[in-house]
């Protein structure tokens, strides 16, 4: 990334000292990369047709280096059309071979050789709404058919309407001769390169900006958390505007995006020194203040391309940065803060990768493969770890902090488990000394044997009460769901009843007009939305007895007669009732509930009203699980069609159920809820139905504080 600007010239600059300036010589050879046509070049501000020709004498022109930036060339900004010369030449193994040449340009330009055209790109004029620029990578095919020296001319424009700003490192020309075999691949390895390396830092970046945000959220006093990630939403920008940078094809909006990305980049760099001090507690100074002015300067002198003595712009604020991170690490190390280390342990990694990319672009100027060598990308990729390893550090050792805590409030949760679990056995114990004593007492009156059966029967009868007030409750809270749902219906049929009421008066009115007066078409569009009316009310007034007839033959007697039955529609509905049953009650319950249903499965014998109840129950548990989850519950009911039955589950990702305690949850009278909530009888009615009533099977998978699945499996016949 062109960002990483001070570092990346300090170490660039390594490069030359080995590297004197090249001789004019044939190209022999060409890369896989190409060869890139830098020296050499002379220009001439003005326009002239016959400065394209192979005879003209440039003797008296200027030497350019074209790769420097526009800034640097005042003269050429000024002319705004320029010419551009410089000879090629290529050793008898490239004769009639096919080449191609890739320019990379800041402006519009028409490539000649020898004086013939060999492309356009852009449009080149002094005028600024004819000028068109292109700076994007295009590649143009060449043929060279001897060995003598050839010109290739350049007529070039750069008019004074495009937008640049003086500190852009963007090459004002640049020309690189391929293989026609290789530029496709160079052009891919090459997008590939620049977009996945972009792509990629802005989604790690963003990544750490929705955790550290996240963090803030769910703890607002951590306001490390907040800088954090503002620090990596500025650092997602840059590279992101960096990226669409890349793919513009004119000047002004290439340089716009580039110009924020510089400015994110500056503001990312500054946010990570914020977090370092807010991470380790440490109060704003006067050091913090002098950084964020001479932070502030280095940008404007990068963007405007101010030079200053010794460069101190390049260098001192980000040498200052680096001191101030270690001395806040050591003022927080005397303090005896836990968190010391981790910028320490972060510089370390700076220092070390600093060291190797130094050495790994020294390798790389003096041996000059060029910059498609592998060493030269181990190098950048060094610099880019060194970069990023002291505000990733930070965010990983955040992120280890919350796990330590949520580590130390899991062990207490176990503890309290175990506790709980020690008073349910204590529990447990006097229920059996309980049961012993009442085994005595059975003994000690047995001579009042009539009344103890008396005392049964009474029981009994109880219990078919329970059982009755169970199957009241079910049929009230589908009662409350039906309620719910038949509003909508009801609130459709009067709407339109008076919908269609006003529309009959405004057809008598037009009826009772002269006939002379009379609206005929008026008349038929009033007939056909009465029609369409009436037809609204018919369907809703047919949903409304559907859902009534649904709610009679739950709450009338089973017959316990089986009859076809379609599982899906009745799965889809009773979760529908349930839920809106429960909204009814409790206004604040939120959940989210979804069925997926297998179409595949044909109708099935079922006592209707019967099997109804059990799925009501389990649905019912299902959204009892999740009512504490503030939105966050889900419940989900699926079919699915097996070889010789059906398949039926619903599950939550609610509290779940203790294993202790799994076992006994088909038991009559045994409940989890809490007292006048329950009676303990739902699963074991459900239980009997699907076992006894209809031959299937029921099971139960639970985890605690993950959630429950029941499943029901039931036979064709």
């Amino acid at each position: 990334m062109k960002h990483f600007y001070l570092f990346i010239i300090l170490l660039i600059g390594l490069q030359a000292q080995g590297q004197k300036p090249r001789k004019f010589t044939p190209i022999d050879s060409i890369p896989m990369y190409g060869v890139t046509l830098s020296n050499h070049w002379k220009w001439h501000a003005g326009d002239n047709p016959a400065w394209a020709k192979p005879e003209f004498n440039d003797s008296l022109w200027d030497k350019l280096q074209v790769a420097e930036s526009i800034e640097e060339f005042p003269k050429l900004r000024e002319s705004e059309i320029a010419w551009f010369r410089r000879p090629i030449q290529v050793t008898q193994a490239l004769v009639n071979k096919p080449l191609s040449i890739s320019v990379k340009q800041m402006g519009a330009s028409e490539i000649y050789l020898d004086g013939k055209l060999l492309h356009k790109l852009g449009v080149v004029s002094k005028n600024d709404d004819e000028e068109q620029t292109k700076v994007s990578t295009t590649s143009l095919p060449i043929v060279l058919s001897d060995t003598n020296k050839h010109v290739l001319a350049v007529r070039y424009s750069f008019s004074k309407d495009n937008f640049y700003y003086p500190g852009t490192n963007s090459e004002t020309f640049h020309l690189r001769v391929h293989r026609a075999q290789d530029v496709g691949k160079f052009f891919e390895e090459q997008a590939n390169r620049t977009s996945g390396f972009f792509y990629f830092f802005t989604g790690i970046f963003l990544i750490f900006t929705i955790l550290h945000f996240s963090f803030y959220a769910s703890n607002r006093a951590r306001k490390v958390s907040l800088s954090l990630g503002l620090t990596m939403l500025a650092l997602t920008l840059a590279f992101f505007l960096r990226s669409i940078e890349s793919y513009q094809t004119e000047i002004s909006s290439k340089e716009v995006y580039g110009l924020l990305s510089v400015i994110t980049t500056y503001a990312g760099v500054f946010l990570i020194n914020v977090s370092l001090y807010q991470y380790l507690n440490q109060k704003f100074g006067i050091i913090f203040y002098v950084q964020a002015l001479l932070v502030t300067i280095s940008m404007f002198s990068y963007i405007f391309n101010w030079d200053m003595p010794y460069s101190v712009e390049a260098w001192l604020p980000f040498l200052l940065l680096f001191v101030d991170f270690i001395r806040v690490s050591i003022l927080a190390d005397r303090r005896k803060d836990s968190n010391a280390k981790v910028p320490i342990y972060s510089l370390l990694v700076v220092a070390g990768c600093a060291l190797l990319s130094i050495i790994v672009l020294f390798i790389e100027g003096t041996t000059g493969n060029g910059s498609g060598s592998i060493i030269m990308n181990l190098g950048i990729f060094f610099i880019i770890i060194m970069f990023f390893s002291i505000p990733i550090g930070l965010s990983l050792s955040l992120v280890r902090e919350y796990t330590r805590t949520h580590q130390a409030l899991s062990k207490k949760l176990v503890e309290i488990e175990k506790l709980s679990a020690e008073n349910l056995a204590y529990e447990q114990e006097k229920q059996q000394i309980l049961a012993a004593q009442n085994e005595i007492l059975e003994k000690e009156v047995a001579e009042r044997t009539a009344e103890l059966a008396q005392s049964l029967q009474e029981l009994k009868v109880t219990q078919s009460q329970l059982i009755q007030s169970e199957k009241l409750a079910s049929l009230g809270e589908l009662t409350a769901g039906i309620a719910h749902e038949i509003q909508n219906p009801l609130n459709f049929v009067n709407n339109f009843s008076e919908l269609s009421k006003e529309l009959i008066e405004e057809l008598k009115e037009e009826r009772e007009k002269e006939k002379s007066k009379r609206d005929e078409e008026l008349e038929e569009e009033l007939l056909g939305d009465i029609a369409q009316n009436l037809e609204k009310i018919n369907h809703h007034g047919k949903r409304a007895s559907s859902i009534v007839k649904g709610m009679l033959e739950h709450s009338r007697t089973s017959s316990g007669k089986k009859e076809p039955t379609d599982v899906n529609a009745m799965a889809d509905e009773y979760l529908r009732l349930a839920y809106h049953g429960i909204r009814a009650k409790d206004k604040s319950f939120n959940a989210d509930f979804k069925a997926i249903l297998d179409e595949s499965i044909p109708m099935i014998q079922l006592i209707t009203q019967d099997f109804g109840r059990v799925l009501l129950n389990l649905i019912n548990n299902a959204f009892y699980a999740v009512k504490d989850m503030q939105g966050k519950g889900q419940v989900i009911v699926r079919t699915k069609k097996l070889t010789d039955s059906i398949e039926i589950r619903v599950s939550d990702n609610g509290t779940g159920i203790p294993e202790h305690i799994k076992a006994k949850i088909f038991q009559p009278f045994f409940t989890t809820k809490p007292t006048g909530q329950g009676t303990g009888l739902g699963l074991s009615l459900t239980y009997d139905i699907v076992t006894k009533s209809h031959n299937g099977s029921i099971e139960v998978e639970t985890k605690e504080r993950e959630g429950t699945m029941f499943i029901i499996k039931l036979p064709y016949l």
